[in-house]
């Protein structure tokens, strides 16, 4: 079996049963990949966008960085969302396995999924969770 299918095996149970939390104006939304989320769908219909994806910078191919590693990881991800034209929110994403900690996130709003598994690798990112108005988020990895 090759590394990437490998650690992708490890890997999906803990992504999948993660808390991929959102920091909306009218409080917070708690995504799960295979769920719908009539919040977020109403946020999406207000923005007036129908795709959104939740990323982050934090620990790439999730290997730990010191937090000040993270901090400045993500201050570049909000740069790159912002010099692409997209509105994002905060967001957090809340593993449930022992011993990891949350990442800090960002939920970019109108972002297809293509753009956001790009934006992604270049972070060193191993998926994304991403989806569209009214459909269920789905765990997409970077590396096919």
């Amino acid at each position: 079996m090759a590394k990437a299918t490998q650690q992708r095996t490890a890997l999906e149970p803990a992504y999948r049963r993660t808390v991929y939390r959102v920091f909306a104006p009218g409080g917070a939304i708690d995504l799960r990949v295979g769920h719908r989320f009539p919040a977020l769908d109403r946020l999406l219909a207000v923005a007036g966008c129908t795709r959104w994806a939740f990323l982050t910078a934090w620990n790439p191919r999730s290997r730990p960085l010191p937090a000040w590693r993270n901090a400045t990881r993500s201050r570049r991800l909000a740069r790159a969302l912002h010099a692409r034209g997209y509105r994002f929110l905060p967001g957090l994403g809340i593993p449930l396995e022992p011993g990891w900690r949350p990442e800090v996130s960002l939920l970019a709003l109108g972002m297809p999924a293509a753009r956001a598994l790009r934006i992604a690798r270049s972070f060193g990112q191993n998926a994304i969770v991403a989806g569209r108005r009214g459909r269920r988020a789905q765990l997409l990895w970077c590396e096919s």
